[in-house]
């Protein structure tokens, strides 16, 4: 039985074309019809980065000298920022097993295409580099996207690392706990003293907080809506027999598999469970796909450990549609969600206290100039996103018209990509007076309205106004 996981995914996209196409349209070519995957309004481009969804690995949106300088007499005094961990290997044991227990049946009986015959070599090289890490750790690229991005912060705010260096300031590493987010928090720190010598003793040791930086996992209304919530049952439930991921799925199977094979596939002769957890299982040709999708968009951010070259075995269009499916499967679990809902982020309120409890720190006087970096996971960025409806995570869906990528900016890729990560910049003034700079993904973003600059146009905005106005960008539904 898929899981309902997988339910959602195959129904929103299916369901999502079903809201976008026409009969005539639907008859083309294309395995999806004349799906749009960019946006009427103009808020979002076409997916065009291979379809990685949020495994995409992380590039910095604005080069360190390209932002708005602060108003003249201001200097940094505070740095603050919470991240996504770095690219990593596949999380666990279980869409590459499962692709390989069906490749290896597939072999033995004869029923591979002259692709298929590639795949099952480059797969278990693949599971061996994953063995190598460890499911779930850092990638070599994991390791610099987290180096590099400590020595910017310190090429971005010299001013603040040379003040915490002279006045004895503090400099904080959080993480949640899991291998990877203090793996890179320590990478983190790496590259931070590497660029700023200076303040090496000025890091403390890194310490976790599960309760800030995992709250997806401890929240009870989280957990039930996640686990209960009827709308997202029903759209599980629609996911059977849906005759558009089903054709998309059986696009993606005879690419390595005989049509004969395939049909016994989609007959439900073959039952694997894997080997590692034994909680997934490929029963259909639309599990099997899934189960190759996400095989395929970990071999980006596994970049140091190989050259995959895994787009041989799944077409553009089709890591299009599972990009999709995935996506509408992320934006309802952990974005914004429904219409007058806000259980899939209000659980973030935590982590915005806290970066607003860092900043009252250090707005008075007598404050020592510091930093505090935190290292979490896409579960705690996209809903934080979507808290402080941070751009592309502003549109929720009303109940009955189904997110889809014409009807909504939210993207995955955009939204929480490897490393993904939001910061403040705190500045003080001549006259004692504070104002404070957002970076999204290391793009300078203004806080969302009722929010209000210290002036049109501006990045900054003051302390007062942002402890009056967070509070209303996302009240309680």
């Amino acid at each position: 039985m898929r899981s309902s996981r997988l339910g959602l995914l195959a129904a929103a996209g299916a369901v999502g074309l079903l809201l976008v196409t026409t009969g005539a349209q639907a008859a083309t070519a294309s395995p999806f019809g004349s799906l749009d995957f960019g946006s009427s309004s103009g808020s979002a481009e076409p997916a065009t980065d291979g379809g990685f969804i949020s495994k995409t690995p992380y590039t910095p949106g604005q080069a360190v000298g390209d932002y708005q300088p602060a108003p003249a007499g201001y200097t940094p005094v505070y740095t603050e920022s919470v991240a996504r961990h770095g690219s990593r290997a596949l999380s666990s044991l279980k869409y590459d097993d499962l692709s390989l227990q069906l490749w290896e049946i597939a072999e033995t009986q004869g029923e591979l295409t002259s692709v298929g015959k590639e795949f099952g070599p480059a797969l278990r090289a693949l599971m061996a580099a994953n063995q190598t890490l460890g499911y779930g750790n850092l990638s070599g690229l994991g390791v610099t996207e987290h180096r590099q991005m400590g020595a910017r912060v310190a090429q971005r705010l010299p001013r603040l690392f040379d003040a915490i260096a002279t006045q004895q300031g503090a400099i904080t590493l959080t993480s949640s706990g899991a291998d990877r987010a203090v793996d890179s928090a320590e990478n983190f720190g790496q590259g931070l003293s590497a660029e700023f010598p200076a303040v090496a003793d000025r890091i403390a040791p890194a310490s976790t907080d599960p309760g800030l930086l995992y709250f997806h996992d401890t929240d009870a209304e989280y957990k039930d809506y996640e686990d209960n919530d009827p709308r997202l049952t029903a759209a599980a439930d629609q996911v059977e027999d849906l005759p558009r991921t089903r054709e998309v799925s059986r696009h993606m199977m005879t690419k390595l598999y005989t049509a004969a094979f395939v049909d016994r596939l989609t007959a439900g002769e073959f039952t694997l469970v894997d080997r590692g957890k034994g909680e997934t299982t490929i029963e259909n040709e639309v599990d099997a796909a899934y189960m190759l999708y996400n095989t395929y968009i970990i071999t980006p951010g596994m970049s140091a450990e190989g050259d995959w070259n895994f787009a041989r075995f799944v077409d553009p269009a089709d890591a299009q549609w599972m990009a999709y499916t995935n996506d509408a499967e992320d934006f309802y679990a952990k974005g914004p969600g429904f219409v007058g809902e806000d259980v899939t982020f209000r659980m973030a309120t935590v982590l915005r206290d806290e970066f607003l409890r860092g900043l009252a720190a250090h707005t008075g006087a007598d404050a020592v100039p510091g930093a505090d970096f935190r290292f979490a996971h896409a579960e705690t960025i996209i809903p934080f996103a979507a808290l402080l409806k941070l751009p592309g995570s502003t549109v929720q869906q009303p109940e009955g018209t189904l997110y889809t990528y014409e009807n909504n900016p939210w993207r995955g890729a955009q939204v929480s990509p490897m490393g993904a990560n939001v910061q403040w910049d705190v500045f003080a003034g001549p006259d004692g007076g504070r104002l404070v700079r957002m970076l999204y993904n290391e793009r300078e973003t203004a806080f969302a309205q009722p929010c209000n600059p210290v002036s049109a146009g501006s990045f900054f905005y003051t302390p007062a106004e942002l402890a009056r106005c967070l509070p209303e960008i996302s009240p309680a539904a």
